[in-house]
């Protein structure tokens, strides 16, 4: 049942910070700690959403997070420093049952303070990055949720001398905001289609070369090129810039609707580059989705090359207790090669 307290939400518009994690003789973990290895902050709360209890008035955080950091570089990317924003699901949550978190924005501030230096302690900002609307999505009451960058910044401007041993703290600052009214109805809202349009590109023969059908028996047409430019996600794609794994996986529906072959293509090679041990159980059941037998051989890959890992996760956890056969028939096709040693 539903609890019966209110949910209030204020415009967080300010640049503060919502927590600051600094990690002391960060030099220690990267030499002590291997590729791949990662720590986690304490938990921390968004300021805003919140619940107001009806008999005392106290507030209480819906939004719990926590950092991971890999102080040695993500799994194949030791030249790199890796952070990553978790979740997972609030006693509120739960109780409600929701099914995902949306945050308008958040971004990670990434200082540098070098203790040798005798003479100055303050930060250095040496890397930032932001990351569009993203959807925090649970599958089960346990499910966790990341979203982060495996290249925040390379070590050489960690060690800017080049010396590792040196003393340096590190220093961490997350944004989160939400910047739209926070209401039941909305919690479980997920991202609206990318594509926009102008009238004139609709219903023009000058312009057309698709027609979109419609249950009720209307048509529509317009012209494919413009739809993908008038896509901000497309335009992101061919940038290269980062995209979430659910704005790829949107763009390859965009992509299959209006019979862009080779816009999929490039789609499916980047979300394939985004496989990894928080989301490689999400693209193999993408990939069995659409019947995408080169993603899941991307997918299969790097199972085999981190099966020790990956096969203590609570990813794997849930799909051995899931008793749909294309799982099962993967895990043991998977099993197989590593005992044959292929």
């Amino acid at each position: 049942m539903a609890s019966s307290q209110a949910v209030e939400v204020l415009n967080k518009t300010s640049s503060e910070p919502i927590y600051t994690w600094s990690v002391k003789e960060f030099q220690d973990l990267y030499t002590r700690m291997g590729t791949g290895a990662f720590i986690m902050s304490e938990r921390f709360a968004s300021p805003q959403p919140f619940t107001i209890d009806p008999k005392t008035g106290a507030k209480d955080p819906i939004q719990w997070w926590r950092l991971v950091l890999y102080p040695h570089g993500y799994v194949n990317e030791p030249d790199h420093l890796a952070v990553f924003l978790t979740t997972s699901r609030s006693e509120y949550e739960k109780r409600n049952q929701v099914k995902s978190r949306t945050v308008q924005r958040f971004w990670f501030e990434l200082f540098r303070v070098d203790n040798s230096d005798a003479k100055s302690k303050k930060p250095t900002l040496i890397a930032s990055r932001s990351f569009k609307k993203s959807d925090f999505v649970f599958e089960s009451q346990d499910d966790s949720h990341t979203l982060g960058t495996r290249k925040l910044v390379p070590f050489t401007e960690i060690f800017a001398d080049g010396k590792d041993h040196n003393n340096v703290t590190l220093i961490i600052r997350v944004h989160i905001i939400n910047e739209v009214p926070f209401t039941r109805d909305s919690l479980n809202e997920r991202t609206k289609p990318f594509l926009t349009s102008f009238e004139k590109f609709f219903m023009d023969e000058k312009y057309c070369d698709t027609e979109f059908k419609f249950d009720c028996g209307s048509k529509i047409k317009s012209n494919r090129l413009f739809l993908a430019s008038r896509s901000e996600c497309f335009d992101s794609l061919f940038k290269e810039k980062e995209l979430s794994l659910d704005e790829l996986q949107n763009l390859y529906f965009d992509s299959v609707t209006m019979h862009l072959d080779n816009l999929k293509e490039m789609v499916i090679a980047r979300i394939g580059g985004v496989v990894d041990i928080h989301t490689w159980d999400q693209i193999l059941k993408f990939s069995l989705k659409i019947n995408e037998e080169k993603l899941q051989n991307i997918v299969i890959l790097f199972l085999q090359s981190n099966w020790d890992e990956v096969k203590q996760t609570i990813q794997m956890d849930r799909m051995l207790k899931d008793g749909q056969f294309d799982w099962i028939g993967v895990i043991e096709n998977l099993v197989t090669k590593k005992i044959l040693g292929n």
